[in-house]
């Protein structure tokens, strides 16, 4: 845990911008029920930032302390930062309204994303996933990479809202490309009705 600590502290010194929020974030946060959200993996806060602006109250999670330093200086009383070990961070069942996940993979955590949404609760996930596609951005361990349709076999117990394995051009003009699995899932239906829905 201290080594993995030290290597995202190393890739925050060297990125300091927070930068744009995911689209898949911004194509899909309104289905939320309600205002709690959890950010796993937060990283600089990009996504947590803009859940904030929107009137969310957000617990933002993630393993680099200077990460989390970063987002505190943010200033914005409705994000929750705190550094953590995701496996051993308590998750509290049926917390929150809205998780969401991007580019991050521990399957061991699954099980938790599940429980600690309220009934009717959303789970954005997005991350990368193997290909053969030319210039490709990719993790080189292959244990961060979704297979095909792993994702959405991992939350097949949710009511699957949306689903896909697309290809991402990278921003600023670089060329590169990025393959990811993106779902948006929702927990807690019975028949075809839910059980809460976001006024």
């Amino acid at each position: 845990m201290k080594k993995d600590r030290m290597r995202w502290n190393a890739k925050f010194d060297a990125q300091r911008e927070v930068g744009d929020p995911s689209p898949w974030v911004q194509a899909m946060y309104k289905m939320s029920p309600g205002p709690r959200a959890l950010d796993l993996a937060a990283g600089l806060g990009r996504n947590a930032v803009f859940l904030a602006g929107r009137g969310f109250e957000v617990l933002a999670l993630d393993l680099a302390d200077k990460a989390m330093d970063s987002l505190k200086t943010q200033g914005l009383s409705s994000i929750f930062p705190v550094q953590a070990d995701l496996d051993t961070f308590p998750l509290r069942q049926e917390s929150f309204d809205l998780l969401i996940c991007c580019h991050f993979l521990d399957r061991r955590l699954f099980p938790y994303m599940k429980e600690c949404l309220r009934p009717g609760g959303i789970v954005l996930y997005e991350s990368a996933m193997e290909s053969d596609q030319p210039a490709v951005n990719q993790p080189g361990n292959r244990d961060y990479l979704f297979r095909t349709n792993e994702l959405l076999h991992a939350f097949l117990s949710m009511r699957i809202i949306s689903y896909e394995e697309r290809v991402l051009e990278e921003s600023r003009g670089s060329g590169q490309k990025r393959v990811v699995a993106q779902i948006a899932a929702q927990k807690g239906w019975i028949g075809d009705a839910p059980l809460a829905k976001r006024a």
